[in-house]
């Protein structure tokens, strides 16, 4: 970029008289930044003929531009109807465009880039809103298209698409009043009446019974919202059921070439002892099964692969509380799962995980740990699977430990038996991960009062830490600030731990209850019972989508819905034991075990 562009950005029209010497000397300070970076400041930031110029490594990833890749995937995606993929990376460019772009600053550049990622968040926002109703997925597809109303108040399209899927959830009455909200606003702002289209909307709810369907056909020109269900016999959706079904049977003969145990399919599919189900989160039925390990725990959908752990954990024998104390199972390992095909790819390089996590641009960061020696976390390349650089975390003698991302670094929790220090406190790893090289800055410890486990992150209030631990508690660390707080009587042994909108939920891994409560007001927490039908019975992991709190109970064989408005409850009977649940890639994906107690020749 030539000099004088440069000094246009930074000062605008009225430069400084002194500007070419400032710019040097801000060019000087930004060298010395990317040395600490670990790059060659000199060789990084050149200047000649009048210009300067940055060349970053090969492989920098920049988060900007991943945003624009993934929502161009995500629309391409989505015209080829691959819905698992548009709404994968969709979601990653919504993710990666909701951030602040450089807080605190100002100037007609800056604001450019804002109504850029902004627009691109809009973007993305409608790709994942048009492949959720296509999927049949409602209640993404209204909480998507609620957003987009919020952020575009102008668009009128965002309302007959939130119209149209509050009338595919069941609910007229309901987009009723999302017409009458449109009316009043374009009345009260613009003196303007809604365009024939959204009266058409309007007419069609009001006079048409409604139907519950489990997809809402798409436009086929530019998606500027979502047309009226059109004749379910047009050229258009005869051709859409033949590329279904010749991809169906390519993904079969794919499946079978392979040797996989891959069913697919909205009736008829057979749960499978030691196996990943996906479940619609409408009708709750299985739609696909993937034949896995024995000791499937932990599920993880990120870059548009499952992830998924082996031999974390295991419930030991004995009384109670002997029977439901974390026992290391041993022969860990982690599997990539594709969610179109099936295909299970191991992940081999001689990990031994016990913790995961995804960093922004979707590849898993992996905690290693032993029953002796020392641990590390590892950044797994979610395309190739190679790993990048393995860094040692301290008290790592155990075999789980927590981990999240959040506020720019990772956060990784001691093993499950860690050990205080020698003045009783505990110390959690904060490894900050350098925006221009991938990698890990040098790791800082937290001090916490408390023995932390789960972790969580939330955006609120300038960033949080939410732990569970001992004492029946979770602890909140305000990053900020250091400040710690711990709320009490959550449960008897709080472990799985969410943040979801203003709430905290919080599994109890000796009983089938779960607990949430305020992430802003600090309230008192309030416990939902889950009636299971097997005692002794306890949460081993929750997640969050598709409008609901998830919970897996293995010893109850089921997976229960949680409505995190009004409380209500939902027993999803799965016949084996569920130990891991996570949301995306079309459904609720849940890891089954044929058993769930000590190894046995019959595991």
């Amino acid at each position: 970029m030539p000099r004088d562009e440069l000094a246009e950005v930074l000062w605008g029209e009225d430069l400084p008289a002194t500007w070419e010497k400032a710019l040097r000397v801000l060019m000087t300070k930004l060298r010395a930044l990317l040395e600490e970076c670990g790059l060659d400041g000199a060789r990084a930031l050149t200047s000649a003929f009048g210009c300067y110029q940055l060349t970053l490594p090969p492989d920098t990833w920049i988060d900007v531009d991943a945003a624009a890749n993934a929502v161009d995937g995500a629309e391409a995606a989505l015209a080829s109807d691959e819905l698992d993929e548009a709404c994968a990376q969709a979601a990653t460019a919504a993710e990666l465009a909701r951030r602040s772009f450089l807080p605190g600053e100002e100037g007609p550049w800056v604001e450019e880039q804002r109504r850029g990622l902004h627009d691109m968040l809009v973007r993305a926002l409608e790709c994942v809103r048009d492949a959720s109703f296509a999927a049949g997925v409602s209640g993404d597809a209204l909480r998507y298209a609620a957003e987009i109303t919020e952020l575009e108040p102008f668009r009128e399209s965002s309302y007959r698409a939130l119209m149209q899927a509050h009338v595919a959830a069941g609910n007229p009455a309901e987009a009723l009043r999302v017409y009458e909200r449109c009316r009043r606003f374009l009345a009260d702002e613009l003196g303007a009446f809604p365009s024939p289209e959204t009266e058409a909307v309007y007419r069609q709810t009001l006079h048409d019974p409604p139907v519950r369907s489990e997809s809402v056909p798409r436009e086929d020109g530019p998606r500027d919202g979502l047309p009226p269900p059109g004749d379910a016999g047009s050229p258009r959706q005869g051709r859409r059921r033949r590329i279904a079904v010749s991809g169906a049977l390519l993904a079969a003969v794919a499946a079978i070439a392979a040797g996989l145990a891959f069913t697919s399919g909205d009736n008829g599919v057979k749960l499978l002892p030691s196996s990943l189900v996906r479940l619609n989160p409408k009708t709750l039925e299985p739609t696909k099964v993937v034949e896995i390990g024995p000791r499937a725990d932990g599920v993880m959908v990120s870059a548009r692969y499952l992830w998924v752990t082996h031999g974390i954990l295991r419930y030991g024998s004995g009384g109670h509380t002997n029977r439901y104390g974390a026992r290391n199972s041993g022969d860990r390992k982690l599997e990539r799962i594709n969610p179109s095909t099936g295909e299970v790819t191991p992940v081999a390089g001689g990990l031994a995980p016990c913790g995961m996590t995804p960093d922004p641009s979707g590849d898993p960061w992996v905690a290693n740990c032993y029953a002796s020696g020392e641990g590390d976390i590892v950044r797994v390349d979610a395309k190739t699977l190679n790993f990048g650089t393995h860094y040692p975390v301290p008290n790592s003698q155990g075999f789980v430990r927590g981990m999240t991302y959040g506020g720019g670094s990772l956060w990784v929790s001691p093993a499950f038996n860690g050990e205080p220090t020698g003045d009783g406190y505990y110390e959690l790893s904060r490894l900050r991960l350098n925006p221009l090289t991938g990698e890990l800055l040098p790791p800082r410890q937290v001090r916490l009062e408390r023995k932390p486990g789960g972790l969580a992150w939330s955006e609120r209030q300038g960033g949080n830490l939410w732990i569970t631990g001992s004492r029946s508690s979770v602890s909140r660390v305000h990053v900020a600030s250091g400040a710690q707080r711990h709320i009490d009587g959550v449960g008897e042994a709080p472990s799985a731990v969410l943040v979801h909108g203003d709430q905290v939920w919080v599994g109890d891994w000796l009983h089938a209850t779960v607990t949430h409560f305020s992430a802003v007001k600090f309230d008192t927490p309030h416990r939902i019972r889950l009636r299971v039908e097997h005692f002794p019975s306890g949460v081993t992991s929750l997640a969050a989508g598709a409008g609901y709190i998830w919970a897996t109970v293995p010893d109850d064989h089921a997976l229960w819905r949680i409505d995190p408005t009004s409380g209500q409850t939902k027993r999803i009977p799965l016949t084996y034991y569920p130990w891991g649940v996570s949301v995306g890639a079309g459904g609720i994906w849940v890891t089954l075990r044929a058993h769930d107690g000590p190894p046995n020749p019959e595991s």
